[in-house]
């Protein structure tokens, strides 16, 4: 039941979102980067797939997920001016070489922030928590 009425509220809040325009102002006038129009899947081990427009919708900001090597938030106006979106990849900085052996790879950036913002929520909306609300499951 939970699960049905967070689906059916992130749905509306989707449709507001659409209706208002809320998503990447980044257009091809700017020549900057913009939001995906579908959701997207993260490769990996055990890939999970991502939407942007859902998480916009609800209010959750380019710089709660990207960010810069000291950890402040990237505004959207800096993402807009990247010439490709390479550096907004999770891997780009959490991977093995990355010094805080905590955070050092996308697996557990994506636990650490994503699970922990899905668990307290958006005012009264929160987020899946199953493996496979996010994994996608492997053909056998």
């Amino acid at each position: 039941m939970k699960k049905v009425a967070f689906v059916a509220a992130v749905a509306a809040l989707t449709l507001i979102g659409a209706a208002l325009g809320i998503r990447s102002v980044a257009t091809a006038e700017t020549g900057g980067l913009k939001t995906p129009d579908k959701e997207i899947t993260i490769a990996g081990k055990k890939p999970a797939r991502f939407d942007h427009n859902k998480h916009l919708a609800l209010g959750v900001t380019c710089g709660q997920c990207h960010h810069d090597g000291e950890h402040n938030p990237l505004a959207e106006e800096a993402i807009l001016v990247m010439d490709n979106g390479n550096k907004l990849q999770c891997a780009s900085c959490h991977n093995p070489d990355f010094a805080n052996d905590t955070l050092n790879s996308a697996k557990l950036a994506f636990h650490g922030n994503c699970k922990e913002c899905h668990k307290q929520g958006i005012g009264d909306i929160k987020g899946p928590t199953k493996c496979t609300d996010c994994h996608i499951k492997k053909k056998e």
